[in-house]
């Protein structure tokens, strides 16, 4: 089995579809020299096939994010992230509702792979998250980051809309919140200008996502949806890699 390639794309590929055939196929289509990383998720998950896909990808020199998303007692978190990790993938999530203990269940379970923590999912409206929790949406994101962190998570997932709130936290001259910052940054809901944003509410470009913080895009429809998805991924890796250069030539200049 080869060493998964490492390359300079900062997309997550998410493989929303139902056959291994289908998520291979698309694989090949885009090669692993434009995007270095896959996401499987729920629907692979559920049908039973997303061993398979992960080891497809990985023999492919793809790197896999297991997007199980657990959200139950630490131990049953503690023991699927573990056989998720066995699988040699990546990234792996879980919910930062299960709780500090459920985060440390998985962090403790996590082997080689990182821990990312899901704060307020990007489908859900910036109101429905006030309601259910009694704070506004990136007031409980803020929450999430620092229990992460305080389980020592290696990543948060997040909208774009959250980017530029936390850094003001982490960036403060007096109790900079540097555990924060070192979060790497998982972007899902992003969206290039008048694309589709499906069941998407919160949602910004993938230039803006990158300015605010970005570490990495998940990107899914514009991909696998496009005639060309080869084309796709090229066409987003330039315009990521141009808002890259910017943010660096800005950080340059302060």
């Amino acid at each position: 089995m080869s060493p998964p390639q490492e390359n300079k794309s900062k997309i997550i590929l998410a493989l929303d579809v139902n056959t291994i055939g289908r998520a291979c196929e698309l694989m090949d289509e885009v090669g692993v020299e434009r995007i270095g990383v896959v996401k499987v998720g729920l629907e692979l998950i559920t049908a039973q096939i997303a061993g398979e896909v992960a080891t497809c990808a990985i023999r492919r020199g793809f790197h896999v994010f297991w997007d199980g998303k657990p959200d139950d007692v630490p131990r049953t978190i503690g023991k699927a992230v573990k056989e998720a990790a066995a699988r040699g993938v990546k990234f792996i999530n879980v919910h930062a509702n299960a709780t500090v203990e459920g985060m440390m269940a998985a962090v403790a379970n996590k082997g080689n792979a990182q821990i990312l923590a899901v704060s307020a999912l990007t489908s859900i409206l910036t109101e429905e998250v006030e309601i259910e929790f009694g704070r506004s949406r990136k007031a409980q994101v803020l929450y999430y980051a620092r229990t992460a962190s305080y389980a020592g998570c290696d990543g948060l997932i997040c909208s774009p809309e959250e980017l530029q709130f936390l850094a003001k936290f982490y960036k403060r001259k007096e109790n900079p919140e540097i555990q924060i910052e070192r979060l790497i940054k998982v972007i899902p809901g992003t969206r290039s200008p008048g694309a589709d944003h499906q069941d998407q509410k919160n949602v910004l470009t993938q230039e803006v996502a990158i300015a605010n913080g970005a570490d990495w895009l998940v990107i899914g429809s514009e991909i696998n949806g496009a005639k060309n998805p080869a084309a796709a991924a090229d066409a987003l890796n330039v315009r990521i890699a141009k808002a890259l250069e910017e943010k660096l030539k800005g950080a340059v200049a302060v």
